[in-house]
This record gives structure tokens, C-alpha cells and sequence, in this order.
């Protein structure tokens, strides 16, 4: 090293706010290369170049792959299919007088036109859910950048960002599912509906479709539900409430949170009269208007066995989505005031069949744990649903006290005194016999003309019953009743039951007889009597309802009174063969056991079928089958199908009006006299089975055919006495009273005879000619058929003998069956019940009401 002889030069002193020499400045800190890891001043030109492009490359890449995964996970429905989109429709079901009675429907909808849509409502939606409807392209970028700020600070989605596009594209090809990529294929769609749809086809589509709470899509619907309005007609508040559901339609129930609904409500407005939709006087107005929604009681649903049996029909025939989606306009028989009057009676006579076997106990009593220290008074039972308590409704209430006086009832959001009038079916003087705190009963309320309510103890029948009104000429059927409640059973006994019918049987044997030649006037003799059985011996015998015998009696009088023995004796006399053949000319399709016990209804028949061939011999010996439709169309009006009739001759006319005027004097002087007021033409026959398990009434005027059925689903005996006049006329005469107070049955209607038949006075009892100062009733005859023999003074001093004393003085007809013993000499009525004896797989039918 050269050493410099120059000395060094001296330097001032530095400053103190002079910036120190380079050298005394400490030496920047060496920067890394990120890609060779060397410690270096600066990168050169081309290290900063792979610096900036390689981290882009790389987003761009991942950014490819992850648009290539989302567009692989994304399924996109072509949006011009909106084009061919029906939203489900509701099919509705028309009664004759084409008011809608039953609605099937997986959603309720009503669908508006483009041209339907009110300004008011459409203003009042768009200023609520999308004020930039009119702007944007599917796509609200401004409510997309405030949604995602706030699902980023809460770390998850919270807020929509949705345009009624967007909504109407998950509503229509999405699920509700909260996804990111469920988001990305909305904003998708909704691009490409914008692209392929107008803005009033948008809108038209979603107010069609959106779910606005209790079963209601499209507001429509919803108009007519909420305030029984059309959507032409509703005013602003009521406008702003609809629109105000559509955010969350589960929540915002006008019945259940009327609070919040309205201040929803209040919300639409101040938005409407932001966006300068509406006027500040208009705002102030519908501010100051109360939530007046309509009230809605549980339906109760008319003809409900009826539609359940379209409905199966139906689904059978074009399937289940068309029938819940389609919209099929479907005109029905059912008549609404026929339909009613069955209802009811049904209903009051059920009810008092079972009031008379006495209260068997609250239903149901709430557990310890309800009861230990419990408020009942604010306890809410599931049954209840929203809506007014209605009077003649039952309802299930809560007995919050009961007394030696009155028992305190709860029952939705009200109390109610059930004092000893309410339990007076009962038999018991006191509220606290019957009831106890906790117990839940049903009840009925009802409302006197001044609006007093008096509450009555109630309890669902165990009973059953069944009641179909047919138009004899036309077998439409008119009304339908298949059992006591629809909701708690949906078994139609109608048309599903098959029930042994009983002495309701016997027309079919008489009108085999008549066709045979036989005459209501004809005598056959009433004893003891056996028949074969399946194994060849005489090994069957029938007895009587009164375990007595008549002895001599028309045909005419044994139908009217409804001798067992006479009955199965002309089944014997006319052959099997033939009986089985009428009834099933008649329509009777059921299984027909060829034995003697048929005579006396041992078959089971459903009830529609036995309707039926009681119709077609009101109809003078024409079959009409019966039907519940006239016309099925789709809801453009497509005609599908249209009621053809299908018809049958069943017997000579003449034949049909003979048997008719014989089932007259049932309601005359027989088992069925207590129509006898009634003031026109009816026709008809009881029928009791074995041990009291079914009592029927079938009976008919000049124009409907009306079938009541009473009995225990599973077979059982309602009670000692209780026939088919006794468990089944009354409510058939509270049908036919109905009908006289409506109009439909009319006062002074007559059965019409045909050609060919002549009526005659004949003798009630011997069918003879009325001897001199003798009196008798009128008897139609076929002509040429009338009896020419008057009768005597002997006869009547034989009609008066006991049966066993004019056995001398009858003459059998041929092939009668005069056997009174069996072969060992025991004489018939020492022996059990006929059913015991009966070697048929039915049971025989011991029945003589």
C-alpha cells in the first residue's frame, strides 16, 4: 500500500439539524430475490419482469380453474322453456249450478294476465323488493355490493341482493337452498331472462308465482283470500300489505302476527312514497287504515266423500300431476242444497243415536305436566286454528273448572259456561259428574236470534252412517254422505262398504214373483217352515221379526210388513235362478249367495249399488247407472270427456209400477209409516240384519232415489230395537223435510202408471173382491191380472183364526213349502238364532222390521 504524505483536511464541525455524511448513515438493509434467494442491491430488468407477470399468471389460471369448476357444477336450464312454463293451476270441481264446491291443488293460484296486473300493485312491489326494476339488466350492482359488505362482515349470507328477476329465476328453475353457487346461477338466469323477456312479462311471471302465505301463490290468490277482493279492487293499503308478505311469507300472517304485518305494511308505504309512487295525502291515508283482512273459519268442506271419489277417478284417468297441476275444470251432479240436507241429517242422526247410549268420558286430559302449575287459561291445543268461533261448529275446549252448576270451558281464545241444558242428554244433573279440570271435550256452540250462545257437551259417534240421493231417471248422483267425518275417515261407505242389507233385499224377490205372473194380491201362508240347506236337508229355518206367525196374507201385505217366512217361501216358489237375475238386471253386481237366506238379505250389497236398483224401479224398470261427472275439460277448455249414459231395461214397466204401488203401502200401513204425512208419493223398504248391526231405509219419490245405512264399521249390534225404522227413517225423513222446506222435493208429486196397468179395490187381507158392505184398498194390477172372486163372510171369520187353525182352509200355491217340523218333529221356534242355521258362507238375516 502507497502511503499519501498529505495530511487530511479538517472538516467544520456538523450542524445539529444538518443531515449526517452518506458514510455515517447506516447501510439500507439488503433486499432478497424471491426467486434465488441472494442478497442484492436491485433486481435486474428481467427478474422484475417475472416478478409482476408470474403472480398474475397465476391468478389468471386459478381464476380459469375455478370458473371451469363453477360452470362444470353449474346446470343451466334454457330460459326461452319459460316460454312453455304453466305454473300449477288448481282443478276445480263445479256442483250443477257451476259454483265450485272442492279445489285440488298442490298450491292455490289464480293466474292475471299481463293486462290484469294493477298499476297500483305493480308500484307497490316494485318499490319494496327492486325500485331499479325498470333499469337494471337481471342484475343490481348497487344491491350487490351492499349485500356482499354485509354477508363479509358477518361471515356468511345475511342479505339478498336479489332482483324480482333474479327471484323469479329461483322460483321457477332454483331451489331456496342459501349457496354461493345457487347465487351465481340466479344472477346467471336472471341475465338471461332480461335478454329473452319483456319487463312486464317478468313481472306478470312472478306476481303469478310468488308465495304469499296460507297456501296462496300469485296475488290473485291472495287478494281473495286476505280481503275477499279481486286484485282490480284493492285499495293502497291493502296493495301495500300483500306486498309486504312477499318477503317472508311464513312470518307475516295477517291472523297470527297482525302487529307485524302492519308495520311491514307501513314500510311499503313510506317506500312507495319515497320513490314518488305516492302522494304524502295518499301515504297519510293508508297510514291511518286499520289491517282489514277477512276471517277465516275452518272450511267446512261440502260433499268431501263426493270429491274424494272424483279425485280417485280423476287421478286414474289423466294422471296425478294433471289433476294437481293442470287446472282441469271438472262439472259435477252434486247438488249444494241436496248435499247440505244430507249433511245435516246424517249428523243430527248420528247424533242422537249416540247421545242415547250416554257419555262414555272425556276423550283426552291433559298430563300432569300441563296441569302442574299451568296457566290453562293461555294453554293453546293443536286442533286450534285461526279464525272465529263459529256457532253449530264443534270444537275441542279445555275444562278449566267444573262445578256441581256450571263447568268453565276455554276453547281458542275464548270462555265459555256449560250449564245443565248443555248436558242434559246425559242424564246426569251435574257438570263435575261428567268433566274435571284438564279434561279436553269436544263442544258446540250455539247462537240464539238475540246472539246468546249456550254451549253444549258433545262427542264424536262411534256409530257410523251412510246416505246417497240419486235422480232415479238420470242416476246422477245428487248427494253423498260416506260417514260421519270426513277428516277422521276418509272410508267411503257409500261406495266402498259392502254391508248385508237385510229385508231391503225383499223387492227383488216380490219383483221376480210379479214378472212370474204373481199379483200383490196372491196369498201365501205364513208358518213354520223348513228348507234345504247346501247339504240336502231341511235344515234352514226362517223366522219371524216378532217370532209370531200370520198365517194367510197377500204378497202385498207380506212385503208391507215384512214377513221373513212368506219372503223366503216365494224365493223358494220363483227359483233362485230368476231373484238373482232380477237383482242383477236391477244393477246389483255384489255376490249373490244361492241360498234361501238371500230372500232375506244375507248378501252384502254397497250401498250405491242397492240405490241404484231401488232407482230403476222408480224409473218404471229402467237401470241408469250412476255418476258423479258430467264434463272434464283442461283450463284452456279442451272438452277431455263428456257423460255418456248408460242404461239397462230391467223389467216390463207394468212390472216396475206394480212393485212400486206395493212399496207404497210400506210407507201406508207398513214398517215405514212414520212418512206416512208426508204430503207426496213415496215408496220404500227397511231393512234389518241379525243382531241389529244394520239398519237401512231405501226409499224414493217420482224423481230422487234416496238411500239412508246406519252401523258400526266393524259389526256390531247398535242396541236391542234398533231396526231400520228406528235407526235409519228419521234421518231419511230429515232429508226429505229439507227438500220439501228447499224446493226440491215438491208437494203433491205422484208416481205415474204406464199403459197397460188398471188399479182394482180388493180386500186388504184376502186380496179378494170387497164382499157387500165390506170395505178395501186400492191395488194396481197388470191388466188382465185383477182378481174376479169377491170375497165372503167365511173369509173374514178365517183371517181372524190363529195360523195353525187355517192351515185347513188355505190351499197351497205350487211348489210351496208347507213343512212346519223337522225330521226329528222339533217344532222351529224352540230354536237359536237362524244364523246358527244357515249352512251358506253369509249369515242368514232374521229381520221383520
Amino acid at each position: 500500500m502507497e502511503y499519501d504524505p498529505k495530511p487530511p483536511e479538517k472538516t467544520p464541525p456538523p450542524s445539529p439539524t444538518a443531515e449526517p455524511p452518506a458514510a455515517a448513515r447506516p447501510a439500507a438493509s439488503p433486499r432478497r430475490n424471491p426467486f434465488r434467494g441472494s442478497l442484492h442491491a436491485r433486481p435486474s430488468r428481467r427478474r422484475r419482469w417475472l416478478l409482476w407477470t408470474l403472480p398474475l399468471a397465476v391468478v389468471i389460471v386459478v381464476g380459469l380453474i375455478a370458473g371451469v369448476a363453477v360452470a362444470a357444477a353449474i346446470h343451466m336450464p334454457r330460459v326461452d322453456d319459460l316460454v312453455d312454463f304453466q305454473p300449477g293451476l288448481i282443478t276445480e270441481l263445479y256442483d250443477r249450478e257451476g259454483d265450485t264446491f272442492a279445489t285440488f291443488a298442490r298450491q292455490r293460484r289464480v293466474l292475471l294476465q299481463e293486462d290484469e296486473v294493477p298499476d297500483l300493485l305493480r308500484d307497490a312491489l316494485i318499490a319494496v323488493e327492486d325500485a331499479n326494476f325498470y333499469q337494471h339488466g337481471g342484475i343490481d350492482l348497487t344491491a350487490v355490493i351492499r349485500a356482499a359488505w354485509a354477508d363479509i362482515r358477518a361471515r356468511r349470507i345475511v342479505e339478498g341482493a336479489g332482483t324480482l328477476t333474479m327471484q323469479l329465476a329461483r322460483q321457477v328453475f332454483l331451489t331456496r337452498e342459501q349457496t354461493w353457487q345457487r347465487k351465481i346461477e340466479e344472477a346467471l338466469l336472471a341475465v338471461e331472462l332480461e335478454k329473452n323477456y319483456t319487463k312486464p312479462q317478468i313481472l306478470t311471471l312472478y306476481i303469478n308465482l310468488v308465495n304469499l302465505g296460507h297456501g296462496n301463490y300469485g296475488f290473485a290468490s291472495a287478494a281473495r283470500y286476505y280481503f275477499d277482493k279481486d286484485v282490480d279492487e284493492l285499495n293502497v293499503a291493502e296493495a301495500a300489505t300483500l306486498a309486504g308478505i312477499v318477503q317472508r311469507p311464513s312470518e307475516y300472517s295477517p291472523y297470527r302476527r297482525p302487529d307485524l304485518v302492519k308495520s311491514r305494511r307501513d314500510k311499503v308505504l313510506r317506500r312507495m312514497l319515497d320513490e314518488g309512487l305516492l302522494a304524502e295525502p295518499e301515504y297519510r291515508a293508508a297510514l291511518a287504515t286499520p289491517l282489514l283482512v277477512v276471517d277465516h273459519a275452518p272450511d267446512l268442506p261440502m260433499a268431501p266423500y263426493f270429491a274424494e271419489d272424483v279425485r280417485k277417478y280423476l287421478e286414474a284417468s289423466y294422471g296425478t300431476d294433471t289433476v294437481h297441476d293442470g287446472g282441469l275444470k271438472v262439472w259435477t251432479t252434486v247438488d249444494a242444497d241436496i248435499q247440505r240436507a244430507a249433511d245435516e241429517a246424517v249428523v243430527a242422526g248420528l247424533r242422537r243415536l249416540d247421545h242415547r247410549r250416554g257419555w262414555r268420558g272425556a276423550p283426552e286430559q291433559l298430563g300432569e305436566a300441563e296441569l302442574e302449575g299451568a296457566d290453562l287459561a293461555t294453554y293453546e291445543l293443536p286442533s286450534w286454528t285461526d279464525g272465529p268461533v263459529m256457532p253449530g261448529r264443534w270444537y275441542k275446549g279445555i275444562v278449566l273448572e267444573s262445578g256441581p252448576r256450571e263447568a268453565t270451558v276455554k276453547i281458542h281464545d275464548s270462555t265459555f259456561s256449560l250449564g245443565r241444558e248443555g248436558i242434559a242428554w246425559t242424564r246426569r244433573a251435574q257438570p263435575d259428574d261428567l268433566l274435571s279440570r284438564g279434561d279436553v271435550a269436544w263442544f258446540r256452540i250455539e247462537q240464539d236470534e238475540e246472539g246468546a250462545t249456550t254451549l253444549f257437551l258433545e262427542q264424536q259417534p262411534e256409530i257410523q252412517g251412510a246416505a246417497v240421493v240419486l235422480e232415479s231417471a238420470t242416476g246422477a248422483v245428487r248427494a253423498m254422505v260416506g260417514g260421519w267425518d270426513f277428516d277422521r275417515n276418509k272410508f267411503n261407505r257409500v261406495t266402498q262398504a259392502a254391508r248385508q242389507v237385510g229385508s231391503a233385499f225383499k223387492p227383488f224377490v216380490f219383483g221376480a214373483a210379479l214378472e212370474m205372473g204373481y199379483t200383490p194380491a196372491d196369498t201365501i201362508f205364513d208358518a213354520p217352515t223348513g228348507f234345504r240347506g247346501a247339504d240336502g236337508k231341511i235344515s234352514y229355518w226362517p223366522r219371524n221379526y216378532t217370532r209370531d206367525f200370520r198365517g194367510i196374507v197377500t204378497l202385498r201385505y207380506a212385503l208391507e210388513h215384512s214377513i221373513n217366512v212368506p219372503a223366503v217361501k216365494l224365493l223358494d216358489m220363483v227359483g233362485i235362478e230368476r231373484v238373482i237375475d232380477f237383482a242383477r238386471r236391477a244393477g246389483i253386481e255384489a255376490e249373490l249367495p244361492p241360498y234361501p237366506s238371500l230372500a232375506l238379505g244375507s248378501a252384502d250389497i254397497p250401498p250405491i249399488e242397492l240405490a241404484s236398483a231401488f232407482a230403476a224401479i222408480a224409473n218404471q224398470g229402467t237401470w241408469v247407472e250412476p255418476y258423479l261427472l258430467e264434463k272434464v275439460t283442461t283450463a284452456d277448455g279442451h272438452e277431455l270427456e263428456q257423460r255418456s249414459p248408460v242404461t239397462r231395461t230391467v223389467t216390463d214397466p207394468r212390472v216396475a209400477y206394480v212393485l212400486t204401488h206395493m212399496l207404497e203401502g210400506v210407507v201406508d200401513r207398513g214398517t215405514a209409516a212414520r212418512l206416512r204425512d208426508l204430503p207426496l208419493d213415496i215408496a220404500g223398504k227397511t231393512g234389518t240384519t241379525n243382531n241389529y248391526s244394520d239398519a237401512w231405509f231405501v226409499g224414493f219419490t217420482p224423481r230422487y232415489t234416496i238411500l239412508v245405512w246406519v252401523g258400526y264399521d266393524v259389526k256390531r249390534s247398535l242396541g236391542y230395537g234398533m231396526t231400520g225404522s228406528e235407526a235409519a227413517l228419521p234421518i231419511w225423513r230429515q232429508i226429505a223435510d229439507a227438500g220439501l222446506a228447499d224446493g226440491w222435493l215438491q208437494e203433491g208429486e205422484r208416481f205415474a202408471p204406464p199403459p197397460g196397468v188398471t188399479t182394482q179395490v180388493v180386500e186388504y187381507r184376502s186380496g179378494r173382491l170387497p164382499g157387500e158392505g165390506s170395505g178395501g184398498i186400492e191395488e194396481a194390477f197388470v191388466e188382465g191380472t185383477q182378481p174376479v172372486q169377491q170375497a165372503s163372510p167365511q173369509d173374514a171369520v178365517i183371517d181372524d183364526l190363529p195360523w195353525y187353525q187355517q192351515r185347513a182352509f188355505y190351499l197351497p200355491k205350487e211348489g210351496e213349502n208347507m213343512t212346519s217340523t223337522d225330521e226329528e218333529g222339533q217344532t222351529p221356534l224352540e230354536e237359536a238364532d237362524p244364523a246358527a242355521e244357515e249352512p251358506a258362507p253369509a249369515a242368514a238375516s232374521g229381520e221383520g222390521d
